[in-house]
C-alpha cells in the first residue's frame, strides 16, 4: 500500500503526544496541572451560548451554509474591524473559517504551487511549517531571536528565496514568546512584501489579548494597497475553542483564491455556531477589557514566582503565553519529563515550535491565578 511520501517529512503534532503523557499520568492516579496547550479556563459569555441555542431555532438551520460563511456574520467582522481598529473591509475581503487553522493550511495551496516557497518564522506555530510541506511547498524558516526581540528579521531573507517565494506568515501578538509587532514594524514588513510581490498573512490569534492598558492594532492598518491577509479566530478572545469558528480578511483576490480551495474541502461551518460568533463579536468592550486584566493578573503572578525561583523568561506584553529558558544542566525535554514526574505540572517543551526552541519551554496561563502559583512555587529554586 503507498501512502503520500510528503508524510515521511511530517511528525505526530506534538501536542497529541503532550495529551497522551499527560493521560498516561492520569492513569497512575497523579494529580496533574496542564499548563500546555492554550486552551482557556475562562466560562463562555452566556450571549454566546444563548446564540447557539436560538440558532437550533432558526428556520433551515440545519442545511449547508454558505461556503464563505453566513452574512450577517460578515458584517460583524466588518463592524468588528471598523470599531477596534478604524479598518474598513467589503464583504469581498472577509471570509469565515472552520476556525483559523483551516485557513492558514487551505491559503498555502491558494497562493502556492508545489515547490513554492513559504517563508516561516521558527520558533512558531507549527502548522505555517507543516502544512506547507503538507501541499507540496517548501518553508524557509527565519529565526526568531531575543535580540530583535522576537521580531522576524526579513533583512536577513537571501534573495534566491525571497525570488522564489510566493507566502509569508507572521504571528503577532506571538505564539509561543508573547511578543508584541509594534506599527513600525508592520509597516516595513508590509513594504517588503508589497517590494518582492509577497503575499504576507498574519495569524492574529491573540490580537486581543495584550496588557489591559495598551491599544490592539492590526496589519490591516497599515495594508494601504489591501495585498496582504489577517487571520482571526473566537477562538481566544472569547474562550470558543471547540467551537472551531474564525475568519480571514484582506486581499479580495486571495481571500477568494483560498474560498476556492476551501468550497472544495468542506461545506462551511454549522450556522449555529456561526450565530454565537455573531454574538461574541457584538459583546460590549468592557468584555475584552476584563478578560484582559485576568490575564494581566496571571501573568505578573507567575513572573513574580519565576523570578524567585531563578527562571529567565521573556518579559512579554501578549497572549496567555511565558516563553522561559530551561535551567542550566537540563535538556528541554529532560526538564519538561520532570516537571511532570515529580511536580505533575505539564508545559509545552520548546522544541514543539521547532529546533530553535531548544532549550526553552512555554507555560500556558490558563488556569486560575491561585492553581498557576501553587504549581510553580512547587518547583526547585534553580541553581541552588
Amino acid at each position: 500500500m503507498k501512502i503520500n511520501n510528503r508524510l515521511s517529512n511530517v511528525n505526530e503534532y506534538h501536542f497529541k503526544k503532550i495529551e497522551d503523557m499527560k493521560n498516561a499520568a492520569i492513569l497512575t492516579g497523579k494529580k496533574i496541572i496542564d499548563l500546555s496547550i492554550g486552551d482557556p479556563d475562562l466560562e463562555v459569555n452566556l450571549k454566546i451560548t444563548s446564540a447557539l441555542i436560538d440558532g437550533l431555532k432558526d428556520y433551515r438551520y440545519n442545511n449547508y451554509p454558505p461556503y464563505d460563511g453566513v452574512m450577517e456574520l460578515k458584517k460583524a467582522v466588518i463592524k468588528y474591524y471598523k470599531q477596534v481598529y478604524s479598518v474598513s473591509l467589503n464583504s469581498d475581503e472577509v471570509i469565515i473559517l472552520i476556525g483559523s487553522k483551516e485557513g492558514i493550511s487551505n491559503i498555502i495551496p491558494a497562493v502556492c504551487d508545489i515547490g513554492d516557497i513559504v517563508i516561516v518564522p521558527e520558533p512558531a506555530y507549527p502548522v505555517y511549517s507543516i502544512c506547507s510541506k503538507l501541499w507540496g511547498s517548501i518553508p524557509y524558516t527565519v529565526p526568531l531571536t531575543p535580540k530583535n526581540g522576537y521580531m522576524l528579521d526579513f533583512n536577513a531573507i537571501p534573495e534566491e528565496i525571497i525570488a522564489n517565494c510566493k507566502l509569508m506568515f507572521i504571528n503577532y501578538p506571538n505564539n509561543p514568546t508573547g511578543a508584541v509587532a509594534s506599527c513600525e514594524f508592520y509597516k516595513s514588513i508590509i513594504k517588503f512584501s508589497y517590494d518582492n510581490n509577497i503575499v504576507l498573512c498574519n495569524d492574529s490569534a491573540y490580537n486581543e489579548i495584550i496588557k489591559a492598558d495598551k491599544k490592539a492594532i492590526s496589519l490591516m492598518q497599515y495594508d494601504i494597497k489591501r495585498q496582504c491577509v489577517e487571520f482571526g479566530t473566537l477562538s481566544k478572545t472569547y474562550n470558543m475553542t471547540g467551537y472551531r469558528i474564525g475568519y480571514a480578511v484582506g486581499n479580495a483576490r486571495v481571500i477568494n483564491a483560498l474560498l476556492k480551495v476551501k468550497s472544495n474541502c468542506d461545506s462551511g461551518q454549522f450556522i449555529p455556531v456561526q450565530k454565537a460568533a455573531i454574538a461574541a463579536l457584538n459583546l460590549e468592550r468592557d468584555y475584552v477589557y476584563n478578560m484582559r486584566k485576568i490575564y494581566d493578573e496571571r501573568r505578573e503572578a507567575a513572573k513574580s514566582v519565576l523570578l524567585q525561583k531563578n527562571i529567565n523568561f521573556f518579559d512579554a506584553e501578549g497572549t496567555f503565553y511565558l516563553w522561559c529558558k530551561t535551567p542550566d544542566n537540563y535538556t528541554t525535554n529532560k526538564f519538561c519529563e520532570e516537571l511532570l514526574i515529580n511536580n505533575g505540572i505539564v508545559v509545552t517543551p520548546g522544541n514543539a515550535f521547532g529546533k530553535l526552541g531548544y532549550d526553552y519551554f512555554r507555560i500556558a496561563l490558563t488556569k486560575d491565578k491561585v492553581i498557576i502559583e501553587e504549581a510553580l512555587k512547587s518547583l526547585n529554586k534553580c541553581g541552588d
